[in-house]
């Protein structure tokens, strides 16, 4: 067995070795470039847990993958890394549950998200803490509580406060991934692996080959005291975003520079950029007459980052699939549509396009064995991010991984070879809608 190293390696510079002869310290220093690189040296790394399948990453694709594979019947982990679920959705503050609804052959707008997120949609809106009935915001203190529940009940071994910090692999199997957190670094051994990283970590570190896009990260905020305010300025509005479930609060999107969402330098700059940019922004706000009591209520835990690595996997859904009902055999659901795309050098809007199948293939690494990528990192073309990078289409990927991987464990099938007519069986009985 081994640990497995990135997919790529880009750029290089002089290298040099140097011998460190002090008693203790580590044996080799690789100096390249400025930074220069140290060798760690070998060390034993305790066993967390071992379990069927293993999540990595708790936002909407990783806490429907969880709960799909633990109610499909297997022993589940799911390691996120900050204190909350929901990842961009809920801490976030992106809170448009996109696209729950799609154009029937008919002409017809249909709910096409059914299964955990028509679930979880329910479960808020019963709390009152949903908005719109097509694409509602959700309040994100609610949507954190729901999915919370929803892991215990399935009965998922939830482990907070801990990054996925690189692979074990034996040959081209994922065997586990070492975790790293207060408590040190640790491994959690797993039959199956599912990323839900969102950015494509553990396919990255496993070889996988996949591309890259820079694209618009942004840090979205809530304003609270809108209720009170006495104006209805156009100047107003630029600052003011949209309603959520609370009618004192609303949140504001930001569209952001188009960089590296996997640079942890570029992701500092730009917090600190946007966070000053929003506080100004507000202050702005607070000098228009009748809009003195609107107040920043937070920022969101985490910045928006929208795109970056795409599988490189067993099937590349396109624009074209989406856009023509294209139906595929081992379909794992639907997912609807939010924007206006461009199509054939024609503009579609929203209310005009298609709902669209996808497919396990997707899902699934050329080469890598048992891992399956879901979130907005699974295979497509980059025509069709605006929708596959949304919570809605998070949801289904991620418990089409999640109930395929409780197949595989129940077959002791590896994920690219189980029974697909079994995986669509566990769908069904989950509530997912095939279109």
């Amino acid at each position: 067995m081994f640990v497995a190293g990135g997919a790529m390696v880009v750029g290089s510079a002089c290298t040099r070795t140097i011998s460190n002869s002090s008693q203790g310290a580590a044996p080799i220093a690789e100096i390249s470039g400025l930074a220069g690189e140290i060798v760690e040296p070998a060390r034993k790394i305790p066993v967390l847990a071992k379990t069927d399948v293993l999540v990595i990453g708790g936002g909407p694709a990783g806490v429907a993958a969880a709960v799909a594979a633990a109610r499909g019947g297997a022993e589940t982990w799911l390691v996120e890394r900050y204190n909350h679920l929901g990842g961009l959705w809920t801490g976030g503050l992106v809170l448009p549950l996109l696209s729950t609804h799609g154009q029937s052959k008919d002409n017809q707008t249909i709910q096409v998200i059914h299964g955990l997120g028509g679930e979880m949609y329910e479960r808020l809106k019963q709390m009152n803490m949903t908005y719109n009935v097509i694409n509602p915001s959700i309040d994100p203190e609610a949507g954190k509580y729901v999915l919370d529940e929803m892991v215990r009940e399935a009965g998922v071994n939830m482990l907070y406060h801990a990054w996925g910090a690189q692979v074990w692999m034996d040959e081209k199997t994922v065997k586990g991934v070492f975790v790293e957190s207060k408590s040190g670094r640790q491994v959690i051994l797993a039959k199956v692996v599912i990323d839900c990283t969102g950015d494509g970590d553990i396919f990255h570190w496993a070889g996988e080959r996949y591309d890259e896009l820079k694209y618009a990260i942004g840090l979205p905020h809530r304003l609270g005291n809108i209720d009170r305010i006495k104006g209805d300025s156009p100047e107003a509005k630029k600052y003011l975003g949209s309603p959520t479930p609370l009618k004192s609060v609303n949140w504001v999107n930001m569209w952001g520079e188009d960089e590296s969402a996997t640079d942890a330098m570029v992701l500092t700059r730009l917090q600190m950029k946007y966070r000053k940019k929003i506080w100004e922004n507000v202050e702005k706000l607070k000098q228009i007459p009748g809009y003195e009591e609107v107040f920043l209520l937070d920022t969101a835990s985490q910045i928006g980052t929208r795109m970056s690595r795409i599988l490189d996997g067993e099937y590349r859904l396109t624009l074209e699939d989406s856009m023509t009902y294209k139906n595929f055999d081992d379909a794992i659901g639907v997912s609807g549509a939010w924007t206006t795309m461009l199509y054939k050098g024609k503009k579609v809007p929203r209310n005009e396009r298609p709902h669209w199948q996808i497919p396990y293939r997707s899902l699934i690494p050329k080469t890598i064995e048992n891992l399956l990528v879901a979130g907005r990192c699974f295979c497509f073309e980059r025509e069709l991010m605006e929708d596959t990078r949304i919570i809605g289409t998070c949801l289904v990927t991620g418990q089409g991984a999640g109930a395929a991987a409780a197949v595989a464990v129940k077959q002791g099938e590896t994920v690219r070879n189980i029974d697909r007519a079994r995986l669509r069986r566990l769908l069904t009985e989950q509530n997912v809608w095939f279109g």
